[in-house]
């Protein structure tokens, strides 16, 4: 894999640019929610607040990827990607004045519009993959997505713990201001070196119809919800799976850092693994994805037995390595199933549909760990999500038909 990134790298001019401005941006938006966060502590803020902007941090992209569905039916997606860094750079004002009156209001509102530009952005950045690389190239789509994801907390979110003891939170958001402008200024040249065929070819999108769906089309879209109804009840249950010395003997700000570099760490290694030659292979087929799930599972399933915080950490990372091998394949599968013109509104869709998913079963495990322990329910919501996921993936192949040439 990382072969033919490189080499797709080297010979997609616009390419690097794109992929050096992400993630740059990225990283400044994970010092700006380490200020959020961090700035939410400092006034005590009420413990309804701290999981609104958690909410808040993810929720209103769904918002954001319906505007970005259907700009992508007007606009160039370069055009579409600097918009978003536009708006997340005049976004910084809320913090900067939360910062300065100490407004709690406005710190839920930073992180509503930093989550807003990211779901808008999300659909125009799928459609530069389909249309600017090859079928063999578009692995590539995956890997950099997990790079930019990795950025923003392994560098973003791990520099901004690290800075806080050194700088004000008045100068960590300037940090992120100049990564906005730098990141804007990277995507007017990656803009630049983009041919007229190509911005011909991601104009006049064509709408996208579920009773014109093929069943390979409708399991494409599945495959992230499907993910997150397996997948999310474990990662917002994570703090309270962790074994005592690691959830009570170490310093919060400690905890968040390793449980979050260690969770990253694996996410970014799992696409790495992939042959990019059998991901079309992979893809289509149901054995991989529900072997990496029932992996993902036994490994959080294991994490309240672990006897040193070591292992729980080695435990996470492993889990998150098969967790992104189906992310993986399901954002391969998406780009490959669907048309260039059909690719934004998929992306959008199997993307709003995640975050709902993720939100509602997210929500309902939280309650019932109150009334029968974290563990408990993540072996009721991880567990019944698995079933459902291989039920649905099983039913969905015995559909599929060989589709004519």
């Amino acid at each position: 894999m990382i072969r033919i990134l490189l080499q797709t790298m080297a010979n997609k001019p616009w390419l690097r640019p794109l992929a050096l401005a992400f993630l740059i941006s990225s990283i400044g938006n994970g010092i700006t929610w380490i200020v959020v966060f961090g700035e939410l502590i400092r006034l005590s803020a009420p413990v309804a607040s701290l999981a609104l902007a958690y909410v808040l941090s993810t929720v209103p992209g769904l918002l954001g990827s319906i505007v970005g569905e259907r700009f992508c039916q007007r606009l160039n997606p370069f055009t579409i990607l600097i918009l978003g860094e536009g708006f997340g750079l005049i976004g910084l004002a809320a913090p900067f004045y939360a910062v300065a009156i100490d407004s709690i209001p406005l710190l839920l509102i930073a992180q509503a519009i930093g989550a807003f530009t990211t779901g808008m952005t999300f659909p125009a950045l799928s459609q530069l993959f389909k249309t600017g690389l090859s079928e063999e190239e578009l692995p590539v789509a995956t890997t950099l997505e997990s790079l930019i994801f990795a950025g923003n907390v392994l560098c973003g979110i791990g520099l901004g713990l690290v800075l806080r003891g050194y700088m004000s939170a008045t100068h960590l958001l300037l940090i992120d201001l100049l990564s906005f402008a730098a990141a804007l200024i990277l995507l007017g040249r990656a803009k630049t070196r983009v041919g007229a065929p190509f911005v011909e070819h991601v104009r006049g999108l064509s709408p996208l119809r579920r009773q014109t769906l093929t069943h390979s089309q409708r399991r494409a879209m599945l495959l992230l919800p499907l993910l997150a109804a397996a997948g999310a009840p474990a990662m917002a249950l994570l703090p309270g799976l962790a074994p005592g010395a690691l959830s009570s003997g170490s310093p919060e700000q400690t905890t968040a850092l390793a449980l979050l570099f260690t969770r990253s760490l694996g996410q970014l290694v799992g696409p790495l693994l992939l042959n990019p030659a059998r991901f079309a292979k992979n893809s289509s087929s149901n054995g991989l994805p529900i072997g990496c799930l029932a992996i993902f599972l036994l490994c959080y399933g294991l994490i309240p037995f672990a006897p040193w915080p070591a292992v729980a950490l080695a435990l996470v990372f492993v889990a998150h390595i098969f967790s992104n091998v189906v992310f993986s394949l399901a954002v391969y599968a998406l780009l490959r199933n669907f048309e260039r013109q059909q690719v934004p509104a998929a992306i959008a869709r199997s993307y709003r549909r995640q975050m709902a998913v993720s939100a509602i079963v997210s929500l309902g495990a939280g309650y019932c760990a109150e009334a029968i322990g974290a563990a408990g329910s993540l072996y009721l919501f991880s567990g019944t999500g698995f079933i459902l996921s291989a039920a649905l993936l099983a039913i969905g192949k015995a559909s599929i038909r060989p589709e004519r040439a």
